[in-house]
């Protein structure tokens, strides 16, 4: 049936790109196949809800003998999806005339096609790297365990320059695809040939626990739903210890980010990146910008508000100090780049490739970046503090 599937979407493709009519055949759909595409037998698949404390882009309701994936805003400015969620080897029930569009997904999913580099460490971390049958880029994973995985061929690359190989995914039919949080040209063959597209859009929150809470997402894919909750329960109770140490002390000045192509875009208050400043006990002139994403600021001016800071958590990447003045000069009269400051950059683990595991293995754990910001910013809270993103920068 999987080969039938497989090669039914596979001509269908071709009929598309050559700009012939589709064959009379109905594109396959795992709405009307619950034998494939998913993993037979074990408990039922839920169908109750799943509680959502911090993510607020992201919502699965439960339904009779069925649940309802919601992302609320798959891509900037994007409209909202709803997908389906049957058990495996389940009839599709009757679905409400808002449904009758949207793509069915029988769970718990066999195989999944992962765009964002964010989903891979929530696959090791619910046991179900097997499960993964395509990534988007391979350069920009660092994972070594989901590395190997794609190099012994378990799973192929889909989107190697970025854009989404429409005629490859059908031919591979997977059970779903999981997007970059962007839209895609190939989304509409996809959809034609009934493969699910799921707008993975976890970048969208604001916070970076609503944006790890989406493992609870992958839980619900996976037939993961309660190793998804434990896990994100315990980064959270991480993190909240972690800031709970630093709240109430002197906050320490930071310099954050660094100036590109003539700007320097400085995080706000709100943002992730805000957020977790915020939470380490930093101040920047962003504290007072009540914004969910940067600021266009001026070098000038960063340099008048933060300049006197003896920490910057800087971009890079530098091998040393020395190396700053080549993307400005005004830079080295920042404090924290002379003698006694520090200089902090978040490459401390690149892939083979050039892949940051921040960018990775940070979205879902926040609690480890938190860990680091803490160690650099109130480094008596954490004596012996082994860093894991963050590495300070020699001097030279």
């Amino acid at each position: 049936m999987i080969r039938l599937r497989r090669l039914t979407a596979a001509l269908l493709l071709l009929f598309l790109v050559a700009g012939c009519a589709a064959p009379a055949t109905a594109p396959p759909s795992s709405s009307s196949d619950g034998a494939s595409g998913c993993v037979a037998g074990g408990d039922p698949a839920p169908t109750s809800g799943v509680p959502f404390e911090h993510a607020s882009n992201v919502e699965i309701a439960g339904g009779d003998g069925y649940r309802v994936l919601t992302v609320r805003q798959p891509y900037p400015a994007g409209p909202l999806q709803s997908i389906v969620l049957v058990g495996c080897g389940e009839e599709v029930p009757n679905l409400p005339a808002g449904l009758s569009d949207a793509p069915v997904v029988h769970t718990p999913v066999d195989g999944i096609h992962a765009a964002s580099t964010t989903q891979l460490p929530m696959l090791t971390e619910l046991g179900v790297l097997d499960r993964l049958t395509g990534v988007g880029t391979l350069d920009y994973i660092s994972g070594e365990d989901v590395r190997a995985h794609v190099e012994s061929g378990a799973a192929t690359e889909f989107a190697p320059n970025g854009t989404i190989d429409a005629e490859q995914v059908v031919a591979a039919a997977p059970p779903v695809l999981l997007s970059g949080g962007t839209d895609d040209a190939a989304f509409p063959a996809l959809d034609t040939a009934g493969i699910p597209v799921v707008g993975w859009a976890d970048y969208l929150e604001t916070g970076p626990l609503g944006q790890a809470e989406w493992i609870k997402v992958m839980g619900a894919l996976t037939g993961r739903d309660d190793e998804a909750a434990a896990a994100f329960d315990g980064i959270s109770q991480r993190y909240t210890e972690l800031a709970g140490r630093v709240r109430g002390t002197e906050p320490t000045p930071i310099v954050a980010g660094q100036p590109y192509q003539g700007s320097w875009n400085v995080a706000g208050a709100d943002s992730t990146a805000g957020v977790l400043f915020r939470d380490a006990g930093a101040t920047w002139s962003g504290l007072g910008i009540r914004a969910t994403g940067t600021s266009a600021q001026t070098l000038e001016s960063v340099l008048a508000s933060d300049g006197d800071a003896g920490i910057w958590l800087a971009d890079g990447p530098f091998d040393s100090t020395s190396d700053i003045a080549a993307v400005d000069p005004r830079l080295t009269s920042l404090t924290a780049a002379g003698s006694g400051g520090q200089v902090w950059t978040r490459d401390a683990f690149l892939g083979p490739t050039g892949g940051n595991q921040i960018y990775e293995r940070g979205v879902l754990r926040p609690d480890e970046i938190l860990a680091d910001l803490v160690a650099i910013l109130h480094p008596e809270q954490l004596p012996g503090h082994e860093f894991v993103y963050y590495r300070q920068v020699p001097t030279g």
